[in-house]
């Protein structure tokens, strides 16, 4: 015996698929709201990080700058502090350091 398309169960058969519909529907709209709100966390994400290394270049930058400094006031200091030599003397002190030197790699040289 054929259904009538009026009947209880066609109606309840319909009813369960607008609300299968329903549901994708608003599981769509749900997904679209997800993914929206992900890409404004992401953009959020991304200027934090922008700003991040802003500032840390700019630490960096102060930090090298502020050594620079030091390295320059330590050798006016050491220039300052040391007395004035003559062209022999300059000679001389060549001559101690390469000595030095010498001496520093025949040690390591027979250390090894």
């Amino acid at each position: 015996m054929p259904r009538q398309p009026d009947s209880p169960q066609s109606d309840d058969t319909v009813a369960a698929i607008e609300r299968v519909l329903k549901a994708e529907r608003e599981g769509v709209a749900a997904l679209r709201r997800s993914e929206e709100q992900a890409q404004h966390l992401l953009a959020e994400a991304r200027a934090e990080a922008a700003s991040i290394a802003r500032r840390a270049d700019h630490c960096i930058s102060r930090l090298h700058t502020a050594y620079l400094q030091k390295i320059e006031r330590e050798v006016k200091g050491l220039n300052a502090a040391r007395p004035a030599t003559s062209d022999g003397d300059a000679t001389h002190t060549r001559d101690a350091l390469q000595a030095a030197a010498e001496r520093i790699a025949a040690r390591l040289t027979v250390a090894s």
